[in-house]
């Protein structure tokens, strides 16, 4: 008997579990780009990917990736290889900053999902815990070899090319020794200049959709 009412009420707490799981998954938004060189590469990379079959991956050391034509499963933490179906995840993750001791130089691949499925079992992955929908896919403890997958990859000259040098390729000196007012003060900042940046971007849309209305009469008389 007891045994019995202690397995009910498991089973309730598990079927609360669940639900409370999958509402809260249900709930979970796409995380929207920080800066505004992530919504550049975010942009460069989904026009590569556009039409197909694709899966990003963000990192911080794409040289040394590209040199390796490898990704490995992380050392610390879960042993695996993350990737998104969101190019704005994946160049997130491609502009982490850092300090000058941590030599970065992020970017985007943009790999061929079909035949990677082909080769690996991806799995899709996501933490209840974390508000941000980051669309992930993971592979586990395998090396992920990326020559026969890339389709493509935006690097930072390419964002260079399209808004200029990074105003702060590195962290500030003493970040994260800062106050936490002083950080959030400064990402602040940097989320201003990506509205900007969207807001530029459909004010020019608009320019072009007033231009094509006023010539298209013109056209169709002569």
């Amino acid at each position: 008997m007891l045994a019995a009412a202690h397995s009910t009420s498991h089973d309730g707490f598990f079927v609360r579990t669940t639900v409370a799981s999958e509402i809260a998954m249900s709930q979970l938004k796409e995380r929207p780009p920080g800066t505004d060189r992530e919504t550049v590469m975010a942009r460069l990379a989904r026009k590569i990917g556009r039409g197909r079959d694709v899966i990003y991956h963000g990192t911080r050391h794409l040289p040394l990736v590209m040199r390796m034509g490898v990704l490995l499963p992380a050392t610390a933490g879960d042993a695996a290889v993350f990737f998104s179906r969101s190019p704005e995840v994946a160049a997130y993750w491609g502009n982490m900053i850092g300090e000058t001791r941590d030599f970065s130089d992020g970017g985007v691949l943009v790999l061929n999902r079909s035949t990677i499925v082909q080769n690996y079992r991806l799995l899709t992955s996501r933490y209840v815990e974390d508000w941000d929908d980051e669309r992930e896919e993971v592979v586990w403890g395998r090396r992920i070899n990326i020559r026969r997958h890339l389709l493509g990859l935006v690097r930072q000259a390419d964002v260079d090319a399209a808004i200029g040098p990074p105003r702060q390729p590195i962290l500030p000196d003493g970040f994260y020794t800062w106050p936490e007012v002083r950080r959030l003060a400064f990402w602040r900042r940097e989320a201003r200049l990506v509205a900007n940046l969207v807001r530029d971007g459909r004010s020019r849309v608009r320019e072009i959709i007033v231009q094509q209305r006023e010539t298209t009469p013109s056209s169709r008389l002569n």
